[in-house]
């Protein structure tokens, strides 16, 4: 430990040359190594400074006691704190208005829903045909080495919902 981790003088010694109450805390506690050199002995040498110690590590045992016998979770005198319903109607009446606000854009979209899924289920066949084509040639042997190509159709296709169905609500500038 470097000198100035160490207690300064005037926190370890009284003017009488007895320590203070807050070095001799520290000799209780364990913690010597942040007092200057000779506090430790002098307690060994003065009855009076011994004695205080022996007080101050007797006080620091009953303080720890008294903690470890209170429960961890209240603090005494205290009331536990009380658990907030979950506004259940609030969120319903939220939920409600949420879906009364999106009603119009579903029932817009809604339309041309026939022609979305008509164009996914031609594009999963496409997949799934190109994909038996390439197993049955024999090009891939075993079904693990068919999984990164089964992987990369499926991301292919939802990239290819995703922009067919988002590319009628863009413009060629980026706004919508």
């Amino acid at each position: 430990m470097q000198e100035d981790d160490k207690l300064s003088p005037e926190l370890v010694w009284q003017a009488d040359g007895h320590l203070t109450e807050i070095a001799l805390t520290a000799l209780g506690d364990g913690e010597d190594a942040i007092l200057p050199d000779g506090a430790a002995a002098h307690v060994a040498r003065c009855p009076s400074c011994s004695t205080a110690l022996g007080r101050t590590a007797l006080l620091s045992l009953r303080a720890g006691e008294v903690m470890r016998a209170q429960p961890a979770s209240s603090c005494a005198g205290e009331p536990a704190p009380a658990r907030v319903p979950l506004p259940i109607s609030a969120i319903a009446f939220a939920l409600a208005l949420s879906a009364l606000g999106a009603a119009p854009s579903l029932v817009s979209g809604a339309g041309g829903l026939r022609e979305r899924w008509a164009a996914l289920w031609h594009a999963c066949s496409v997949v799934v045909r190109t994909g038996w084509a390439v197993a049955g040639s024999g090009a891939l042997s075993g079904w693990l080495t068919a999984l990164p190509w089964i992987s990369a159709a499926l991301l292919v296709v939802v990239g290819v919902g995703v922009a067919w169905t988002r590319g009628k609500q863009l413009s060629l500038n980026g706004g919508m």
